[in-house]
């Protein structure tokens, strides 16, 4: 099974409404973003460490809610280097998806046999998974949508 190590901020930096809402939530940020992580996780069946900067505020630990996702942070690294360590330390890296826009990850990935791919990939991946769910409903999209859209895109 693939396991995907995400970069967090540098995925939440991509997403508008995601960057907004770090300025003020760090936490909800990080929450939406797994969120959206758990959706697809679920539909593509593979596993997922998400890696943040930083240690984790003193909150309960929701880990079991977002299973198959694990969550990291680098505290006292820098999550760059905790990624590199992950890839070091794995005994299959070809099993690897590395997400980051970071050239120097990306590029350390690769000479390690890793599959990578850039932050906007993967945002994109994200959001056509949801799209191509929401294009089966025949008809028009509740309000209940309607909102999360608006979120997604930041007009709310």
């Amino acid at each position: 099974m693939q396991h995907f190590i995400v970069d967090g901020y540098n995925v939440i930096h991509q997403i508008p409404s995601l960057k907004k809402l770090l300025a003020h939530n760090a936490e909800g940020a990080r929450e939406q973003l797994i969120y959206y992580i758990s959706r697809l996780t679920l539909k593509r069946k593979f596993r997922c460490t998400v890696v943040f900067d930083g240690e984790q505020a003193n909150t309960l630990q929701k880990q079991s809610v977002h299973a198959p996702i694990h969550v990291l942070y680098s505290f006292p690294q820098i999550a760059d280097a905790k990624i590199k360590q992950m890839i070091e330390e794995s005994k299959n890296r070809s099993l690897l998806v590395i997400i980051s826009s970071d050239r120097e990850i990306l590029n350390f990935a690769q000479v390690c046999a890793c599959e990578t791919h850039t932050s906007k990939y993967f945002i994109n991946l994200l959001f056509e998974e949801q799209s191509s769910g929401e294009e089966k409903d025949s008809g028009p999209l509740s309000k209940t949508q309607v909102e999360e859209w608006l979120k997604i895109f930041g007009e709310k």
